[in-house]
């Protein structure tokens, strides 16, 4: 008895073992399937400023052809821009004519300091001439005596010294004066006085503001649809906000869900059959291009049970773009190991 029980245990774990190898094989050989969606990424039309919207010209889920006109805008904060830019510019120049009115006003006070002072100094100094001429004429009439009129006994003759003291100084004023002057008008005439170039500055905005004033047409930049309008008409749209979603009419991708559990059995470059769930006849190939890098909850739509909280990697696949999907379709996917 004890031989056949022993026998008997032998045989059950020798099948169970045959049972478990034959069971991972298959699993090893059997396609791993998940669900998705097929789409395009949608390319999303902003402006870098905010803006008016004019007109709209298409509408959603709407065909249109490259270069077709979809929005007609123009800058909402371009009036008042311009106008301030004005006020400023004008403001500027006031201050800077104001500034360069008291350089001049500093300009024709030295310019009068020194006439006044080469005046005032020069009749001082042809004062002295006409003593020292004088005394010159009385001496040539005293013919009995030789005397110098310009020094005597070696000493310098003081009209003479004063004469040249005054001579000196007048030229030192006249130096100063003219030095100050010359400063002054390059000053005045500088093209890096912060005012000056603040103004340059705003000229250069209001061109722009000027040239940009008018109406603009956003176009498609490829065939393709309409996704969604973000805007209404007259309405004002901050910078960067979406005005209107567009992407091209047959999807080029697959975005996929697969369950946490089976994340080691898909990996980046894998071939990718994709069958449609509702058209089981429509089909395509594809090949996994990214893996997400966290796990996420899988939408309701393509849960296998949509009461079911579940989770798992969202995985991107790259289809043909002559594929025979519509956009956002749910879609079945088989990576073959």
């Amino acid at each position: 008895m004890t031989l056949k029980k022993f026998n008997l245990i032998y045989i059950v774990a020798l099948l169970v073992g045959l049972v478990l190898i034959v069971s991972i094989s298959f699993q090893n050989n059997t396609s791993v399937t998940f669900y998705g969606f097929a789409e395009n990424q949608e390319t999303q039309i902003n402006m870098g400023r905010p803006v008016e919207v004019d007109k709209i010209h298409v509408t959603i889920g709407q065909k249109v052809k490259k270069g077709d006109a979809l929005l007609d805008v123009f800058s909402s904060m371009l009036p008042v821009q311009i106008n301030d830019a004005e006020y400023s510019i004008e403001e500027l120049k006031t201050e800077y004519a104001m500034w360069k009115s008291e350089i001049d006003g500093q300009i024709l006070e030295s310019t009068l300091m020194l006439d006044e002072k080469t005046s005032d100094i020069q009749a001082e100094i042809d004062e002295y001439k006409a003593a020292l001429q004088l005394n010159k004429k009385l001496a040539s009439n005293l013919q009995s005596f030789e005397i110098d009129t310009l020094q005597v006994r070696g000493i310098k003759n003081p009209l003479v010294t004063r004469i040249e003291t005054l001579e000196e100084e007048l030229e030192g004023i006249k130096n100063n004066i003219t030095s100050q002057i010359t400063r002054l008008k390059k000053e005045r005439n500088a093209t890096n006085n912060p005012l000056f170039s603040r103004i340059k500055i705003l000229e250069k905005e209001l061109e722009y503001f000027n040239l940009e004033k008018g109406k603009e047409t956003i176009l498609a930049p490829t065939d393709g649809l309409i996704g969604s309008i973000g805007c209404k008409e007259d309405e004002i749209i901050a910078p960067f906000s979406t005005l209107i979603t567009f992407y091209q009419e047959t999807p080029t991708l697959v975005k996929g869900y697969i369950h946490e559990d089976l994340i080691l059995t898909v990996d980046i470059n894998d071939s990718v059959t994709v069958f449609s769930t509702s058209r089981p006849d429509v089909f395509s190939m594809g090949v996994v291009k990214t893996l997400g890098s966290r796990i996420v909850e899988i939408p309701t739509r393509i849960r296998k049970i949509k009461e079911l909280e579940t989770f798992g990697r969202e995985v991107i696949i790259e289809i043909p773009p002559n594929n025979p999907f519509l956009q956002k379709e749910k879609v079945t996917l088989t990576v073959n190991k």
